[in-house]
C-alpha cells in the first residue's frame, strides 16, 4: 500500500518513547512492502502522496502551543482525503494539558485550566477553559477513523469513555520490547526496590514519597521538578543500556502513577528481567491479560498490528 503518515513529530528525528514505538511500526511496515509519504511539523516534512491507499494519523496535537503545528483546516483535509487509521501513544489528541490532569473524567469546562495552568494559556495564546476532548475536530478524528489503535487495554478504556467510542472496536498494540536485552539473568538481587522513569507528579512522585519516606528505594531518571527527590537513592539519568543491569539487580519494581499511564513499557521490561511488580491500577501494562514476564507474549507485536491493518484494507476494498 501507499500510506501517508501524518504526525506532529518526525519519529525518525525525535527519540521520545512514543516516537520509538512509531518508528518501529513504520520500519516493520516498510519491511512488509508498504511505501510511505510523510507530513510532520517538527521537523517539517511534506512528501505526501496524492493517490494514497491509506492515511496513518498519530499524535497530531503533540507539543501543544509549539510552532509550527497543524491548523484545523489542514487536519480536516487529512481526514477527508480518504480512509485513515489513528494511533495514540498517550492522550495528546484528547487533552492539551500535560499528563491528563483529569485522569479521563472529562467535563465541558476543564477545572484544570485557569491561573494554575497559566503557562499553557500563554503558550497557546488562549484563555479558553473548554475541555479539549469536547472539540468537534477531536471527535471527528476518532469517530471517522476506520480503526483506532491504543497501547494498552487501560489506555483504550480511558479514551473510549472520554469520547463515547465503542471500546471493543479499538485495537491494542502489545508492548514492543527487545527481549534480547531485557531478560532474567538470575543475578544476585542486591537492590530492594527500583523505579525507572521521570520523577514527576503524574508518574507517582508523591505516591512514592509517602510510601518510601522511611524505606529504601533506588530512583533512576530525570527529575521533573529539577530538584533532587527527598527520599530514596537517586542516581539521576543513566544510559538506557544500563537499565537491564539495574533491573536484574532489583527484587521489586515500583510504579504508582497518578495518571492512567498509557502503557508503561518499563514495567514490561522489569517483568522480563525478573522483578516482582509493585503497581497500582493506573498502569496500562498491568491491564494486559497475559504474563508480562513471558517473552513469548511479545513476539511479532508489530507484525500483528500490520496484519490487522492489511486485513481491514482487503476486507473493505479501501
Amino acid at each position: 500500500m501507499k500510506i501517508n503518515y501524518i504526525a506532529h513529530l518526525d519519529p525518525f528525528f525525535h527519540k521520545g518513547g512514543g516516537e520509538v514505538v512509531l518508528s518501529q511500526l513504520l520500519e516493520t511496515g516498510k519491511e512488509r512492502g508498504h511505501e510511505f509519504g510523510f507530513r510532520t511539523c517538527s521537523p517539517y516534512n511534506n512528501t505526501l502522496y496524492n493517490d494514497q491507499d491509506l492515511t496513518f494519523l498519530a499524535d497530531l496535537f503533540n507539543c501543544p502551543g509549539n510552532q509550527p503545528s497543524f491548523v484545523k483546516s489542514e487536519i480536516s483535509s487529512f481526514i477527508e482525503s480518504g480512509p485513515y487509521i489513528h494511533f495514540d501513544n498517550a492522550y495528546v489528541d484528547i487533552c492539551d494539558l500535560d499528563y491528563l490532569p483529569c485522569n479521563g473524567e472529562v467535563m465541558s469546562k476543564c477545572p484544570h485550566k485557569g491561573l494554575s495552568s497559566w503557562k499553557h494559556h500563554v503558550k497557546k495564546k488562549s484563555l479558553s477553559k473548554k475541555c479539549f476532548a469536547k472539540n468537534e475536530l477531536v471527535n471527528r478524528i476518532y469517530h471517522e477513523s476506520i480503526l483506532n489503535f491504543f497501547v494498552s487495554p487501560l489506555h483504550r478504556k480511558i479514551i473510549s469513555k472520554a469520547l463515547g467510542l465503542e471500546e471493543e472496536k479499538g485495537i491494542v498494540l502489545r508492548p514492543l520490547i527487545d527481549t534480547k536485552k531485557f531478560y532474567n539473568r538470575y543475578n544476585n538481587r542486591d537492590i530492594e526496590n527500583l523505579f525507572v522513569g521521570v520523577l514527576s507528579e503524574a508518574k507517582g512522585l508523591r505516591n512514592m514519597e509517602k510510601m518510601y519516606s522511611d524505606k529504601t528505594i533506588t530512583l533512576i531518571g530525570k527529575s521533573g521538578t529539577n530538584r533532587a527527590p527527598k527520599f530514596g537513592k537517586w542516581l539521576g539519568e543513566i544510559n538506557y543500556k544500563e537499565v537491564p543491569e539495574y533491573m536484574n539487580r532489583s527484587k521489586n519494581f515500583v510504579f504508582k502513577p497518578r495518571w492512567p499511564e498509557p502503557q508503561g513499557r518499563v514495567v514490561a521490561e522489569a517483568a522480563l528481567c525478573g522483578c516482582n511488580l509493585d503497581l497500582n491500577e493506573n498502569v496500562g501494562a498491568k491491564s494486559f491479560d497475559f504474563d508480562l514476564s513471558d517473552k513469548n507474549n511479545y513476539i511479532n507485536a508489530s507484525d500483528e498490528l500490520w496484519s490487522v491493518i492489511e486485513n481491514l484494507y482487503k476486507s473493505n476494498n479501501v
